[in-house]
């Protein structure tokens, strides 16, 4: 059910999860069952973290690089700093 809610949400890192894993066929049942798992999934890891760390949510936008790696700082929206270095 919170998976449901959170992919109708606008912008948030499980909706673009969900579109990415039903991008191969929109219209297979399966495939959007699957993908509402993998959300289901990557909440209970999030929510895990948060509580484990004590620490507040931060929304977390992957950004797909050309490698088929995740960037975690431009992800995160990282700017360098004046030295350089991402914060």
């Amino acid at each position: 059910m919170a998976g449901q809610i959170a992919i109708r949400q606008r912008e948030n890192a499980f909706r673009d999860k969900y579109e990415r894993y039903i991008a191969k066929d929109r219209n297979d049942p399966h495939l959007k069952r699957k993908a509402l798992s993998a959300i289901a999934a990557k909440m209970a890891r999030v929510t895990h973290a948060v509580i484990k760390s004590g620490a507040d949510y931060r929304p977390f936008f992957e950004r797909a690089m050309p490698g088929g790696r995740t960037s975690l700082c431009m992800g995160r929206g990282g700017a360098p700093d004046q030295t350089g270095a991402t914060s």
